[in-house]
């Protein structure tokens, strides 16, 4: 597993995630110096994090009331980072107290109160585009999002309409235009969720993005795919993320095999295969209780943006 990569890249800060905030700190510094200084101020800072399952165990902890529970170990600074993202692997759905289907462990659902916990956090972006979209059905995909929305969370990757699934989430900050996209290469289910789940389809996908890079200044593409567990990307996903990248994505978020990979630089573009679980009890494995968080900066200097080196 390529972990040590994580480290030698300029400009980009991962590490474990009960370190991180060690480091936003001076993420913190460089940004006060630069105004100070009088650089450029079109400047965004991005923190990118894992798998969030908001199910299972940890939903019973937000159903009695213990809505900081998820992150209570993490400290945020807010004031270091600007989007603060990451992969919201299950729904938040009210289900009578259920968390997880009594018959299959592997469909679950965060309570409604979920949206509180990550909101709580400081979570600002999340994709809902991953193979635990629909575990409980349109309804509670659709309550989902309604909760989110609630919470002023942004999100991407689910749509109530086929005809709105590759429309990418769309936002300014500090002068920066951001068209953030999120997809699923897998699901759960056979039937009933396409109209509703964004998937990885490149003759929908690539034409969304080159048009959205034609008037943003960064696009960012979460993608859900890959082997579970596995010591490296797949080459069909290494293959994927290269062509999102002639594409014009600048940043691949990648999740679902639940350790961390490395990061590869391709042109002025960063992938990140695989960040890992955040919030995602899998204690059967070294490597599934260790995850990472990407810090990414962007610069815009007259026209041009840049992922700062």
């Amino acid at each position: 597993m390529d972990v040590r990569r994580l480290f030698s890249i300029v400009g980009l800060c991962c590490c474990f995630m009960a370190a991180f905030w060690m480091v936003s700190g001076r993420f913190a510094a460089r940004r006060e110096a630069r105004l100070r200084s009088g650089v450029s101020r079109n400047c965004v800072t991005m923190v990118a994090f894992g798998d969030v399952n908001l199910g299972r165990t940890v939903g019973q902890r937000i159903l009695a009331d213990e809505i900081d529970f998820p992150f209570q170990k993490i400290a945020l600074d807010r004031n270091a980072v600007d989007v603060v993202f990451a992969n919201l692997e299950s729904q938040l759905s009210e289900q009578h107290g259920e968390t997880q289907d009594p018959y299959h462990n592997m469909i679950f659902t965060g309570p409604p109160n979920g949206a509180k916990a990550l909101a709580s956090f400081g979570l600002t972006h999340v994709s809902t585009a991953n193979n635990h979209a629909f575990d409980y059905g349109k309804e509670a995909l659709f309550e989902t999002v309604h909760h989110l929305d609630e919470e002023g969370i942004a999100h991407v990757g689910t749509a109530r309409s086929a005809k709105n699934l590759y429309e990418p989430l769309e936002f300014v900050h500090n002068g920066i235009r951001f068209a953030l996209f999120a997809v699923t290469d897998l699901m759960n289910f056979k039937n009933g969720w396409h109209d509703f789940v964004a998937v990885a389809d490149s003759g929908e996908l690539f034409p969304a993005i080159r048009e959205a890079a034609q008037n943003a200044d960064a696009v960012i593409l979460s993608f859900h795919g890959g082997e579970e567990y596995g010591d490296g990307p797949t080459s069909r996903v290494k293959s994927f993320a290269d062509a999102c990248v002639r594409q014009g994505v600048k940043v691949f978020l990648g999740h679902h095999p639940h350790v961390p990979y490395g990061v590869r630089k391709e042109g002025g573009a960063y992938i990140f295969h695989s960040l890992g679980n955040f919030v995602f009890y899998q204690p059967q494995l070294f490597w599934t209780q260790v995850s990472f968080a990407a810090v990414v900066r962007f610069e815009k200097r007259d026209s041009m943006t840049t992922v700062a080196d």
